[in-house]
C-alpha cells in the first residue's frame, strides 16, 4: 500500500471546517492544503479511508 492510499482527502470552505470534520467523525487531520477553488478554498488530509455516514442509514 502507498502512502497516497493511507490518506482521504474532503474539500471544505477553511480550515476550521476540517477540524470540525475531524472532531464530528472522529478521523485523524493530518494537514489542510490549499486548493484553486473560490468556494470550497482547502482540502482537508485525513489518515486512512474517510466516508461520511449515510443518514438514511443512521435512522433505521
Amino acid at each position: 500500500m502507498t502512502e497516497e492510499e493511507k490518506i482521504s482527502r474532503h474539500a471544505a470552505t477553511d480550515r476550521d471546517k476540517c477540524q470540525e470534520m475531524a472532531d464530528k467523525y472522529g478521523w485523524e487531520l493530518l494537514k489542510v492544503e490549499p486548493t484553486n477553488n473560490k468556494i470550497l478554498k482547502v482540502d482537508c488530509v485525513f489518515e486512512g479511508e474517510t466516508e461520511f455516514p449515510n443518514d438514511h442509514e443512521e435512522s433505521k
